[in-house]
């Protein structure tokens, strides 16, 4: 997978809403990954429009329920 030339600077310093692409970039996983997690509502996303966003901290914090054994 090709991560375009800021995705270190992106990891480092998340900002705190991104698209679909640059969530992808954070998470190391594809953008085909992050769109079945947010079908299933594994991750949850902000819709505006025809915009979809993430909030990073909501994000990481479904992330770390998941790992805790938590249920969707």
């Amino acid at each position: 997978m090709n991560h375009p030339p800021y995705s270190e600077e992106l990891r480092r310093s998340p900002p705190l809403f991104m698209n679909e692409g640059e969530l992808a970039v954070v998470l190391g996983v594809s953008v085909r990954m992050l769109r079945y997690l947010t079908a299933d509502r594994v991750i949850p996303r902000i819709k505006l429009g025809r915009r979809v966003l993430y909030r990073y901290p909501q994000v990481e914090a479904a992330l770390a329920k998941l790992e805790n054994g938590g249920c969707r």
